[in-house]
C-alpha cells in the first residue's frame, strides 16, 4: 500500500477502489477484529462507501442514537434495534479514495491487507416459501378490510426461506456489483448477518433538513430507457398513482409531528425509476425539524416507514398481525447510520437475514380496494427473482400456466347488470377489465369508455345485459340485450377444462362444454378442489353465520358479485374462510350458490345428477344481501 497522507482528522491510505477487494481483505484478516462489522454502500452519504468494524458500543435503545458517535445498525418491523458506535471508519469517497476516521495506529495493519483473493462462490439452495395459498387469502382478506372501510391500503408480505452457502458477504458484493442498489447494507454480528439491497430511502437527515422518498407502484423492468413496457404501464396506471398518493399524505403526516409548522411539503411527485429488475413509482416528502429535535425523536414520528405498513398506520399494521402468520423480523424496518445532526436509513426491503447456514427474504406489496390477489403474487415474484438469482435460485412457488387452449388475441370482455337505468357495480368491472388489459396488453382502458357506459345505462330500462369486449389494438365494443330474471336455480355436472390461466375472461369459448339449458360445468383446481363453473363463481354456506368459497387464484375469476356477496357476508357479521373447497362439501353444506352478474345469486340444486340439500332458511337469510 502506498504511504498514508493525512488531511485534517482522517488519513488516507493506498487501498485499491474496489470494494470487493477491500471487504474480503478485511474479513479475512488476522490483525482486525471484524467479527462485528458494517458496510453501507450505493447512495449513502452522498455516494460514499462507509465501513465500521469492531464497535466501541452496542445498545437496544433508539434514544442512544442521540450521543456523540457514528452509530450503525437496524430498527426491525417491530422496532426492536440494534445499533453499534464504530469510532474507527473507512470511507471511500466518489473518486474511489480510501480514508480512515479514527484510530490512527491501525493504519500498519491496513497497509498489511491482502487485497487479491477472488470471489468465493455463494449459492441459494433448498428455497421454500409462504403457501400460495395463504398469500392468495391474505390478499383477498385485506381487500375485505379496505372495502369494509377499515383502512385504505395495507403491506401484505410473504417469506422465502433456503439455504445458504458460501459467505454472506459474497452475496452482498454480487448484489452491489449485478443490481447497483441505492441503499446497500452488509451487517455481521456473531452468528448473524444482513445482506439489504434496498431501493429506498426511508429518511435522509442534515441539520434541520430531512426528507422521505416512499416507493409505491412496481412493475417488471426489461430495459433502461423510459420508454420500456414496465416503465410506460407504470407511469399510466391510476391504481399505483393512487397508492403512492395515498402514502405521500401518511409521511406528510408522519413529518408533521417532528418538523416544524408550514415546513412539510411534496417534491417529486410520481416519478418512476428503475430499480433492481423492476420499475418503481417514488415521491419525496421534504421538511424542517422543529429546533433541538434528535433523530431518536424523527424515529419515533415516523417509524415504521408508511410505505410498507399502510394507511392509517395504526389499523395496518394491527391488520398485518392478523394475516401473516410468520414475524416480519427486520425485513420492513429500516438500516441506517447516525452521526449528530447527520441520519440516513433505507427501508429494509429486498434484504436477507441469514443466520445457522439458513436464509429468510420477505417480499410483498401494496394492496388496495381493486387489488388483484394474482397480480400480487406475480409482484412478489418480480421482486424477488433478481434478488435469488443472486445465488443461482429461482422463484420458488410454481409460475401460472399459459392460457395455451386460448387464442388471446380474440381478446378480453366483460358483463355486468344494467337495472333500471343502473350499472351494478360498474367501478369493480372495469377495474378488473383494466387490471387484465394492462397485464396481457400493455394498454389500459380509453378514459372515455366509463362515462360511455354510464350514459348507455341511463337509456336502458328494466335489466340488461352490457357487455364490453376489447380486443389488442382495437377500440373497445359494447352491446346490450335483455337480461334475464335474476336468482333461480341450476344443476352443474363436473367436467374438465383446459390447464391454464383463467382469472381472465377470455372471449374464446371454444373450450366450454356444451351444456343443457339450466346446467353449467363446474371446473376443479389443480389441487382437484372446487373451482368455478362456467358462468359464475361459487360460495358454500354450512351453517349460518359462515361462508366458504374457493381463493383467487389462477384458476378462478375475481368475479365482482362474488366480491359484493362476500362484503355483504362480512357487513351482516358473518365469517368469511377462503380456501381449498372440496366437491364432498358441496354435497354436504346447508346451500351452495353460484354468484355472476347476471344471474346475481343463483341457488345450486343438483351436482352430477343428484340432488344437493338446500336449507330455505339459510336462502331466505342471504336473498336480499345484493338488493
Amino acid at each position: 500500500m502506498a504511504e498514508p497522507t493525512r488531511l485534517g482528522g482522517a488519513v488516507r491510505l493506498g487501498l485499491p477502489a474496489d470494494l470487493g477487494a477491500v471487504l474480503r481483505a478485511l474479513l479475512a484478516s488476522a490483525e482486525l477484529d471484524t467479527g462485528t462489522l458494517a458496510c453501507l454502500a450505493g447512495r449513502w452519504q452522498d455516494g460514499e462507501v462507509v465501513i465500521g468494524w469492531q464497535p466501541a458500543l452496542v445498545t437496544d435503545r433508539t434514544a442512544d442514537l442521540d450521543a456523540p458517535g457514528c452509530w450503525i445498525g437496524w430498527l426491525d418491523h417491530r422496532g426492536r434495534s440494534w445499533f453499534g458506535r464504530f469510532d474507527t471508519l473507512l470511507r471511500r469517497d466518489p473518486t474511489g479514495t480510501w480514508w480512515l476516521t479514527g484510530d490512527p495506529g491501525l493504519v500498519p495493519a491496513l497497509g498489511r491487507l491482502d487485497c487479491s483473493p477472488a470471489p468465493a462462490e455463494v449459492r441459494l439452495t433448498g428455497v421454500t416459501a409462504t403457501a400460495p395459498a395463504a398469500h392468495l387469502a391474505a390478499v383477498e382478506n385485506a381487500v375485505s378490510a379496505i372495502r369494509a372501510g377499515q383502512l385504505y391500503q395495507v403491506n401484505v408480505c410473504a417469506r422465502v426461506t433456503g439455504e445458504v452457502s458460501g459467505p454472506p458477504a459474497e452475496l452482498f458484493l454480487r448484489g452491489v456489483a449485478e443490481l447497483a442498489p441505492d441503499y446497500a447494507a452488509f451487517l455481521q454480528l456473531p452468528g448473524r448477518s444482513v445482506v439489504s439491497l434496498s431501493p429506498e430511502l426511508f429518511l435522509h437527515r442534515r441539520g434541520d433538513a430531512v426528507r422521505t422518498a416512499p416507493i409505491k407502484g412496481t412493475r417488471r423492468r426489461t430495459g433502461t430507457a423510459p420508454d420500456d413496457p414496465g416503465a410506460v404501464e407504470l407511469g399510466r396506471s391510476v391504481k399505483d398513482r393512487a397508492e403512492n398518493v395515498m402514502i405521500v399524505d401518511l409521511m406528510r403526516n408522519d413529518l408533521a409531528r417532528a418538523c416544524r409548522p408550514g415546513t412539510v411539503s411534496t417534491g417529486e411527485l410520481l416519478a418512476v425509476r428503475p430499480a433492481p429488475g423492476v420499475w418503481h413509482l417514488v415521491s419525496e416528502v421534504t421538511g424542517r425539524l422543529r429546533p433541538g429535535t434528535g433523530t431518536a425523536e424523527l424515529l419515533a414520528a415516523t417509524f415504521p416507514p408508511g410505505s410498507v405498513t399502510g394507511a392509517p398506520k395504526v389499523r395496518a399494521c394491527a391488520l398485518i398481525d392478523e394475516l401473516e402468520t410468520a414475524d416480519r423480523g427486520l425485513f420492513t424496518g429500516a438500516i441506517g447510520l447516525v452521526a449528530g445532526e447527520v441520519a440516513e436509513f433505507s427501508v429494509a426491503i429486498r434484504t436477507f437475514e441469514i443466520a445457522g447456514g439458513r436464509f429468510e427474504l420477505g417480499v410483498g406489496g401494496g394492496i388496495t380496494a381493486d387489488s388483484v390477489p394474482m397480480a400480487e403474487w406475480q409482484e412478489c415474484a418480480v421482486k424477488a427473482a433478481p434478488l435469488l438469482a443472486l445465488g443461482a435460485a429461482g422463484w420458488p412457488w410454481p409460475d401460472e400456466p399459459d392460457a395455451e387452449s386460448i387464442d388471446t388475441d380474440e381478446g378480453i370482455f366483460d358483463t355486468m347488470l344494467c337495472r333500471d337505468g343502473s350499472l351494478i357495480g360498474l367501478a369493480d368491472h372495469l377495474a378488473r377489465l383494466e387490471a387484465s388489459c394492462l397485464e396481457l396488453y400493455r394498454t389500459g382502458l380509453p378514459p372515455e369508455l366509463a362515462g360511455d357506459l354510464v350514459a348507455l345505462g341511463r337509456r336502458l330500462p328494466g335489466r340488461h345485459r352490457v357487455r364490453v369486449s376489447l380486443r389488442p389494438g382495437a377500440a373497445p365494443v359494447i352491446e346490450t340485450a335483455p337480461a334475464p330474471a335474476a336468482g333461480g336455480r341450476v344443476a352443474l355436472f363436473r367436467a374438465p377444462r383446459p390447464a391454464g390461466c383463467w382469472r381472465h375472461k377470455w372471449a374464446d369459448r371454444r373450450w366450454l362444454p356444451a351444456a343443457e339449458p339450466g346446467t353449467s360445468p363446474l371446473f376443479s383446481t389443480p389441487d382437484g378442489g372446487v373451482a368455478e363453473s362456467g358462468i359464475a363463481n361459487l360460495v358454500v354456506i354450512p351453517a349460518a353465520g359462515l361462508v366458504r368459497t374457493p381463493e383467487l387464484s389462477g384458476a378462478v375469476l375475481p368475479g365482482v358479485t362474488r366480491r359484493r356477496f362476500l362484503d355483504a357476508a362480512l357487513d351482516h357479521g358473518w365469517r368469511v374462510e377462503l380456501g381449498r373447497v372440496g366437491f364432498d362439501e358441496l354435497r354436504t353444506a346447508g346451500l351452495v350458490l353460484a354468484l355472476s352478474s347476471l344471474g346475481e345469486l343463483v341457488l345450486v340444486d343438483r351436482l352430477d345428477g343428484v340432488g344437493l340439500e338446500v336449507d330455505h332458511g339459510l336462502l331466505g337469510a342471504v336473498a336480499g344481501w345484493l338488493g
